[in-house]
């Protein structure tokens, strides 16, 4: 026999207007009440009708997420910290990908606005000022995500990516090192340029010279990039503008017969999974990807709710995880 609305109605003792209410996150649902409703459709298994709600609110209840680059370890992360929280409010995911394509993601941006979604949280390679003062136009809750775009009106989640660089190369130089080298990410992506500043800032404070190879975020650029390096140069640290990079210039040291970390010490960002798993185990700046996920949920469900108006930036702690590299 299907569950009806009538019949969570009955069993969390309110009316039927109350678990719609609730159902389509209205804000103004006593918080006690709010529970005793979910806590009837849960445990009647009712399922809301989507296309219903769909209708009634003018949006669906589906968020957007558009994501630069799926193959990279750190993405699926911050996608579970998005997609668990979301499931919870009831709401279902639309993911896409960019591939890094300023004209994938505007495309993305257009379907999922044509399709009514809730809300887009945007993880950007491409988005400029320009862009996203017609985005905004669009008058839809949007969350920039991990990667940021300074004066937007929109809400974002990230770490402070310069201040973890700067620690990073900072650890180096207080361990003496001198001959420090950077493998920096796309000059177009901000944490990328963030970080590479913040090593640059860095090196020349101590009256270090800064020398550094601009690539992609892939194992791939991380090879290259530090065979590059060491054809031309003589370093003792990297650091790598994230883990995949670091991952690649660690198979690029030893293969020219140098040992890490004896010869050569380095550091990644992000600390994915496969940071543990390399031998020897790769030290990492720790970036928090499923609770920017979980936070980025909370930030776009106060929009759709409509209890807050101001834009609100959320930066999230990093830490320094120290292994055997």
């Amino acid at each position: 026999m299907k569950i009806t609305i009538l019949d969570v109605a009955r069993h969390a003792g309110v009316s039927k207007a109350t678990v719609s209410r609730v159902i389509n996150h209205n804000p103004k649902v006593n918080e006690q009440i709010k529970e005793r409703v979910l806590h009837s459709i849960k445990e009647l298994g009712y399922q809301p009708n989507a296309i219903a709600r769909s209708l009634a609110n003018s949006r669906s209840n589906v968020l957007g997420l558009i994501l630069p680059d799926i193959v990279n370890p750190y993405f699926p992360v911050l996608a579970r910290g998005i997609e668990d929280s979301a499931r919870q409010m009831g709401f279902s995911l639309f993911i896409s990908n960019t591939d890094n394509d300023p004209e994938n993601e505007q495309d993305y941006i257009k379907k999922m606005y044509s399709q009514q979604v809730g809300g887009i949280i945007l993880v950007t390679s491409t988005l400029d000022e320009a862009k996203a003062e017609k985005l905004d136009k669009l008058n839809i809750p949007i969350v920039l995500c991990d990667r940021l775009i300074e004066n937007t009106p929109f809400d974002t989640v990230s770490i402070d990516h310069y201040k973890a660089a700067y620690e990073a190369v900072l650890y180096f130089i207080r361990k003496g090192h001198k001959k420090i080298c950077h493998l920096a990410g796309p000059s177009f992506v901000q944490s990328a340029d963030m970080r590479r500043q913040a090593y640059i800032d860095a090196m020349q404070e101590f009256g270090l010279h800064p020398l550094y190879r601009i690539g992609d975020f892939s194992y791939q650029s991380g090879y290259e990039l530090m065979n590059s390096v060491l054809n031309e140069a003589d370093v003792s640290a990297v650091f790598g503008a994230n883990d995949l990079i670091a991952l690649g210039a660690i198979n690029a040291i030893q293969e020219k017969g140098l040992k890490v970390p004896d010869d050569v010490s380095v550091i990644g960002c992000d600390d994915i999974s496969f940071a543990q798993m390399s031998n020897p185990k790769l030290s990492s700046i720790m970036v928090p990807a499923y609770e920017i996920g979980q936070r980025a949920v909370e930030l776009i469900l106060e929009r759709i709710k409509g209890v807050r108006s101001k834009t609100k930036n959320l930066i999230l702690e990093h830490r320094f995880i120290k292994r055997e590299t």
